[in-house]
């Protein structure tokens, strides 16, 4: 469960102001467990909460972003977004609905010796893209 607290604490510690606007798109953006577009999730924070504007969307994005908890995808020319707490995992995405499963298990660790003419990893990044089952299931 993510404790809105330990959120609101690593914003403020980037300089990050945490309005009630933009605590409404965090939880709605947290409670989804879906990615979104920066579009979607205003729509989607609209329906409950009137007030919020499509600047406040984009602005919470960024931030989160930029502290480690969410974490972009450029699919078919756009870019969505989907909530992730600052640990290292993997994604399964989802392209049909969009649901985004996390991978915790990680065997890149091999990958990252490289051959030191190549140079030093920094880090690594590894997702799939792909039908969950449900979606499968309804394919059929």
């Amino acid at each position: 469960m993510v404790d809105l607290k330990d959120i609101q604490q690593l914003l403020h510690e980037h300089k990050f102001r945490l309005t009630k606007e933009r605590e409404a798109v965090l939880m709605a953006f947290v409670d989804a467990r879906r990615m979104f577009t920066p579009a979607q999730l205003h729509d989607y924070v609209k329906e409950r909460y009137e007030r919020v504007g499509l600047t406040t969307v984009y602005r919470l994005l960024e931030a989160l972003t930029k502290v480690g908890l969410a974490t972009p995808f450029l699919i078919d020319g756009e870019i969505y977004y989907t909530f992730c707490p600052n640990q290292h995992h993997h994604h399964f995405v989802c392209l049909q609905c969009h649901q985004v499963k996390e991978l915790f298990q990680c065997n890149a660790q091999q990958a990252m010796d490289v051959d030191q003419k190549i140079g030093t990893v920094a880090y690594h990044k590894l997702d799939f893209f792909g039908r969950c089952r449900s979606c499968e299931e309804e394919k059929h």
